[in-house]
Formats: C-alpha cells, structure tokens, sequence
C-alpha cells in the first residue's frame, strides 16, 4: 500500500513539474535576440549587413548593464574573429538581453564599437541591400527612440 502511494505520489509530482516550464518568448523576439546575438559574434560590416556611418553613444541607467557590456574595441574585435560564442565573457549576455528588450519593435539593431563603465558606443546595423541614405535616416529616429526609454540615462550621435 505504501508503496503504490508512493509511486503515485511520484508520477504526480513528476508531472506537476514538468508543467512548470517558463513562458516561452514570442517568436519575433527570439528571432531578434538570434540576429543580434549573431550579429554580436561578427566582425561588421560583411556582404549581409552594413554599418551607418555615425557613431550612437548611449548609457544605461543601471550600472550592471553598463558593466555587462563593458569591452574595449580591440577586446571586442578579438571575440568576434573567433566567431565562437564561448570567446565572449559569459556576463555579457545580460547586456545583449537589457539591449535587445529595448530593440524589440524597432527596425533597426545596434553594433557595439566599445564599451566603459560608464557609456557605449554603438552603429546601426541595417540589411545591405539597403542604400547608405536608408541607414543615414535612421541615426536621430534611433537616437530618439533610444531616449525616451526609462532605462537609458543617456543617448548622443559622437564623432568617431
């Protein structure tokens, strides 16, 4: 007898548990963190993606965020020859997902070119086969955007 209990107890927690599983996302924001974490591992611009021009400076209002994406230039482009996932620190992760929550609705992406403790530094990354005007127009609307989110404290086109 204790032992069928047991047993049911068994296969009915077992069950419970597998019911608990997390939400899954919507598909267009997991295409969008795929691109972007793909885009992330790249050395850019290439035959597929292409990079404006400006420069896109943008600080997060929380420092983890902003130390998440902390990377100089050079640390960056080093990650990104190797293409592998596992050649980026692991804690950068939570910076792409605070970026990516962001970009969610937008058709535009950001390319990091450097990171402090304190602000990053971005270009907008559009398809090629858009023209080089396509992507120029899309600097201040991104700049517009990225300031009137809460969690940027500061958002600047800099020279470069």
């Amino acid at each position: 007898m204790k032992k069928s209990y047991f047993v049911l107890l068994s296969v009915a927690l077992a069950s419970l548990l597998s019911a608990c599983e997390p939400a899954s996302e919507p598909a267009a924001e997991q295409q969008l963190e795929t691109t972007m974490q793909q885009l992330d591992r790249q050395l850019l611009p290439n035959d597929e993606w292409q990079l404006s021009a400006a420069v896109i400076e943008l600080s997060f209002c929380r420092n983890p965020v902003n130390e998440a994406l902390l990377a100089s230039e050079m640390e960056l482009n080093n990650w990104r020859l190797t293409g592998d996932v596992t050649a980026f620190p692991p804690y950068r992760k939570d910076g792409l997902a605070a970026l990516q929550e962001i970009l969610a609705n937008e058709s535009f992406m950001l390319w990091q070119t450097d990171g402090s403790v304190s602000a990053q530094r971005y270009r907008i990354v559009m398809p090629a086969e858009l023209s080089r005007g396509d992507v120029a127009e899309q600097v201040f609307p991104a700049v517009a955007t990225l300031a009137a989110q809460r969690v940027i404290c500061h958002t600047a086109v800099v020279e470069q």
